[in-house]
Protein backbone atom coordinates (compact mmCIF):
# COMPACT_ATOMS: atom_id res chain seq x y z
CA UNK A 1 0.00 0.00 0.00
CA UNK A 2 1.16 3.64 -0.83
CA UNK A 3 0.83 6.55 1.26
CA UNK A 4 1.87 9.63 1.51
CA UNK A 5 5.27 11.18 3.01
CA UNK A 6 4.39 12.45 6.68
CA UNK A 7 6.20 14.99 8.49
CA UNK A 8 6.09 14.79 12.11
CA UNK A 9 6.46 18.24 14.32
CA UNK A 10 6.13 18.82 17.82
CA UNK A 11 2.48 19.34 17.46
CA UNK A 12 0.16 18.55 14.39
CA UNK A 13 1.06 16.02 11.63
CA UNK A 14 1.19 17.78 8.48
CA UNK A 15 0.66 15.26 5.14
CA UNK A 16 2.40 16.15 1.64
CA UNK A 17 -1.00 17.88 0.45
CA UNK A 18 -0.49 19.97 3.51
CA UNK A 19 -3.89 19.01 5.41
CA UNK A 20 -3.48 19.17 9.14
CA UNK A 21 -4.24 16.15 11.04
CA UNK A 22 -4.17 15.90 15.08
CA UNK A 23 -3.17 13.32 16.82
CA UNK A 24 -5.76 11.65 19.41
CA UNK A 25 -4.01 9.41 22.16
CA UNK A 26 -7.66 6.85 23.97
CA UNK A 27 -5.65 6.19 27.56
CA UNK A 28 -7.94 3.50 29.72
CA UNK A 29 -7.58 4.43 33.35
CA UNK A 30 -5.24 2.36 35.46
CA UNK A 31 -6.91 -1.00 37.39
CA UNK A 32 -9.80 -0.46 40.01
CA UNK A 33 -10.71 -2.02 43.08
CA UNK A 34 -13.18 -4.66 43.26
CA UNK A 35 -14.84 -7.52 44.72
CA UNK A 36 -14.10 -10.72 43.22
CA UNK A 37 -17.00 -12.43 41.88
CA UNK A 38 -19.00 -9.30 41.55
CA UNK A 39 -19.76 -7.08 38.89
CA UNK A 40 -17.45 -3.95 39.47
CA UNK A 41 -19.37 -0.49 41.13
CA UNK A 42 -19.59 2.39 38.07
CA UNK A 43 -17.55 4.78 39.66
CA UNK A 44 -14.62 2.43 41.72
CA UNK A 45 -11.30 4.32 42.82
CA UNK A 46 -8.41 3.00 41.47
CA UNK A 47 -6.22 0.26 43.45
CA UNK A 48 -3.95 1.45 46.39
CA UNK A 49 -0.49 -0.68 44.64
CA UNK A 50 1.64 1.33 42.32
CA UNK A 51 1.22 1.47 38.57
CA UNK A 52 3.68 1.05 35.77
CA UNK A 53 3.47 4.32 34.62
CA UNK A 54 6.75 4.01 32.00
CA UNK A 55 5.51 3.13 28.77
CA UNK A 56 2.79 5.77 29.08
CA UNK A 57 5.16 8.63 29.54
CA UNK A 58 7.27 7.74 27.32
CA UNK A 59 4.06 7.41 24.79
CA UNK A 60 2.02 10.05 25.70
CA UNK A 61 3.33 14.16 24.66
CA UNK A 62 3.35 16.86 26.90
CA UNK A 63 1.74 20.10 26.45
CA UNK A 64 -1.60 18.56 25.21
CA UNK A 65 -5.10 19.03 25.50
CA UNK A 66 -6.45 16.81 28.18
CA UNK A 67 -10.46 15.24 27.67
CA UNK A 68 -10.98 13.53 31.01
CA UNK A 69 -14.34 11.23 31.83
CA UNK A 70 -15.57 13.04 35.21
CA UNK A 71 -15.69 9.45 37.10
CA UNK A 72 -12.95 8.95 39.93
CA UNK A 73 -10.75 5.62 38.08
CA UNK A 74 -10.32 8.31 35.20
CA UNK A 75 -9.52 11.24 37.43
CA UNK A 76 -7.28 9.99 39.52
CA UNK A 77 -5.38 8.14 36.88
CA UNK A 78 -4.73 11.65 35.18
CA UNK A 79 -3.47 12.93 38.19
CA UNK A 80 -1.12 10.58 38.16
CA UNK A 81 -0.01 11.35 35.11
CA UNK A 82 -0.17 14.88 34.57
CA UNK A 83 2.13 16.47 36.89
CA UNK A 84 5.29 15.23 33.96
CA UNK A 85 3.17 15.27 31.04
CA UNK A 86 1.84 19.11 31.74
CA UNK A 87 -1.64 19.30 30.26
CA UNK A 88 -1.70 22.49 28.17
CA UNK A 89 -5.74 22.41 29.14
CA UNK A 90 -8.26 20.06 31.19
CA UNK A 91 -11.65 19.69 30.46
CA UNK A 92 -14.38 17.01 32.01
CA UNK A 93 -16.07 15.06 29.29
CA UNK A 94 -19.19 13.66 30.58
CA UNK A 95 -19.69 11.66 27.12
CA UNK A 96 -16.75 9.64 27.80
CA UNK A 97 -17.96 7.79 31.00
CA UNK A 98 -18.10 4.28 30.78
CA UNK A 99 -21.16 2.27 29.91
CA UNK A 100 -23.92 1.98 33.09
CA UNK A 101 -25.30 -1.52 34.10
CA UNK A 102 -27.73 0.06 36.29
CA UNK A 103 -29.05 -2.25 38.91
CA UNK A 104 -26.17 -4.56 38.20
CA UNK A 105 -22.99 -3.27 39.75
CA UNK A 106 -22.03 -4.56 42.82
CA UNK A 107 -23.38 -7.74 42.06
CA UNK A 108 -22.88 -11.20 42.01
CA UNK A 109 -22.01 -12.39 38.42
CA UNK A 110 -23.69 -15.79 38.94
CA UNK A 111 -27.09 -13.72 39.84
CA UNK A 112 -26.34 -12.10 36.85
CA UNK A 113 -25.95 -14.63 34.12
CA UNK A 114 -29.60 -16.15 35.85
CA UNK A 115 -30.78 -12.45 34.34
CA UNK A 116 -29.05 -13.67 30.88
CA UNK A 117 -29.15 -17.26 30.30
CA UNK A 118 -31.72 -16.68 28.01
CA UNK A 119 -31.01 -13.44 26.05
CA UNK A 120 -29.09 -13.66 23.49
CA UNK A 121 -25.34 -14.42 23.62
CA UNK A 122 -21.96 -12.42 22.35
CA UNK A 123 -18.96 -14.33 22.35
CA UNK A 124 -16.76 -11.82 23.22
CA UNK A 125 -18.84 -9.92 25.66
CA UNK A 126 -20.81 -9.84 28.91
CA UNK A 127 -23.54 -9.20 26.45
CA UNK A 128 -24.70 -8.42 23.41
CA UNK A 129 -24.71 -4.62 22.20
CA UNK A 130 -28.49 -3.95 21.94
CA UNK A 131 -29.03 -5.55 25.64
CA UNK A 132 -30.13 -2.47 28.31
CA UNK A 133 -29.08 -3.63 32.16
CA UNK A 134 -32.34 -2.84 34.52
CA UNK A 135 -31.59 1.30 34.99
CA UNK A 136 -28.56 0.93 32.66
CA UNK A 137 -27.57 1.56 29.33
CA UNK A 138 -27.01 -0.55 26.09
CA UNK A 139 -23.22 -0.49 24.14
CA UNK A 140 -25.26 0.89 20.99
CA UNK A 141 -26.62 3.73 23.57
CA UNK A 142 -22.80 4.41 24.76
CA UNK A 143 -21.53 4.42 21.01
CA UNK A 144 -24.26 6.87 20.18
CA UNK A 145 -23.21 9.39 22.33
CA UNK A 146 -19.04 8.65 22.22
CA UNK A 147 -20.24 8.96 18.14
CA UNK A 148 -21.42 12.21 18.64
CA UNK A 149 -18.35 13.51 20.80
CA UNK A 150 -16.03 12.40 18.05
CA UNK A 151 -18.14 14.15 15.37
CA UNK A 152 -17.78 17.67 17.10
CA UNK A 153 -13.93 16.77 17.19
CA UNK A 154 -14.06 16.42 13.59
CA UNK A 155 -15.43 19.57 13.02
CA UNK A 156 -12.77 21.19 15.09
CA UNK A 157 -9.12 23.26 14.10
CA UNK A 158 -6.74 21.50 16.67
CA UNK A 159 -3.37 23.17 17.28
CA UNK A 160 -1.67 20.76 19.76
CA UNK A 161 -2.28 16.68 20.27
CA UNK A 162 -5.36 15.37 22.09
CA UNK A 163 -5.07 13.00 25.41
CA UNK A 164 -8.35 11.15 26.67
CA UNK A 165 -8.51 9.34 30.06
CA UNK A 166 -11.21 7.06 29.95
CA UNK A 167 -12.47 3.62 29.46
CA UNK A 168 -12.62 0.26 27.64
CA UNK A 169 -15.99 0.32 27.04
CA UNK A 170 -15.57 4.14 25.50
CA UNK A 171 -12.28 3.11 23.51
CA UNK A 172 -14.36 0.77 22.09
CA UNK A 173 -17.27 2.76 21.29
CA UNK A 174 -14.45 5.46 19.84
CA UNK A 175 -13.33 2.55 17.52
CA UNK A 176 -16.68 1.86 15.84
CA UNK A 177 -16.98 5.34 15.07
CA UNK A 178 -13.47 5.64 13.53
CA UNK A 179 -14.20 2.10 11.87
CA UNK A 180 -17.35 2.41 10.98
CA UNK A 181 -18.30 -1.15 12.30
CA UNK A 182 -21.59 -2.38 14.24
CA UNK A 183 -21.08 -2.36 17.95
CA UNK A 184 -21.63 -5.88 18.35
CA UNK A 185 -18.05 -6.12 16.13
CA UNK A 186 -16.54 -3.73 18.31
CA UNK A 187 -16.84 -5.72 21.63
CA UNK A 188 -14.57 -7.79 20.04
CA UNK A 189 -11.80 -5.33 21.19
CA UNK A 190 -9.55 -5.80 24.32
CA UNK A 191 -8.28 -2.91 25.86
CA UNK A 192 -6.32 -3.50 28.93
CA UNK A 193 -5.71 -1.12 32.56
CA UNK A 194 -3.62 1.74 30.99
CA UNK A 195 -3.29 0.72 27.37
CA UNK A 196 -4.35 3.14 24.50
CA UNK A 197 -5.13 3.79 21.44
CA UNK A 198 -3.72 6.39 18.65
CA UNK A 199 -5.61 8.09 16.18
CA UNK A 200 -5.08 10.36 13.76
CA UNK A 201 -7.62 13.08 12.57
CA UNK A 202 -8.32 15.10 9.53
CA UNK A 203 -10.79 17.76 9.88
CA UNK A 204 -13.77 17.49 8.30
CA UNK A 205 -13.07 20.52 5.89
CA UNK A 206 -10.38 17.96 4.30
CA UNK A 207 -11.06 14.83 4.68
CA UNK A 208 -14.03 14.64 3.06
CA UNK A 209 -12.53 15.19 -0.26
CA UNK A 210 -11.04 12.06 -0.64
CA UNK A 211 -11.82 8.51 0.57
CA UNK A 212 -10.90 6.82 3.50
CA UNK A 213 -12.31 8.69 6.13
CA UNK A 214 -11.34 11.03 8.41
CA UNK A 215 -9.75 8.91 11.48
CA UNK A 216 -6.60 6.63 10.48
CA UNK A 217 -5.90 4.14 13.40
CA UNK A 218 -1.79 4.60 14.18
CA UNK A 219 -1.62 1.85 16.82
CA UNK A 220 -4.23 -0.34 19.22
CA UNK A 221 -4.49 -0.70 22.70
Amino acid sequence: MLCPPVALPDNNIVMEHNTPITRFYFVRHAAVQKVAGCLPPHDPPITDHSHDLTHLLASLPTGADWHISPLQRTRQTADLLMTQLQPQSIKMEPALVEQSFGNWHDQPVDEIWKELKDKPRHNWSFMTASFIPPDGESFVQQCARVADWCKIQEQQEFIVPQILIAHAGTICAVLAHMLAIPPDRALAFTVPNLGYLEAHLMNASHGTQHAGGLWQVKSLP
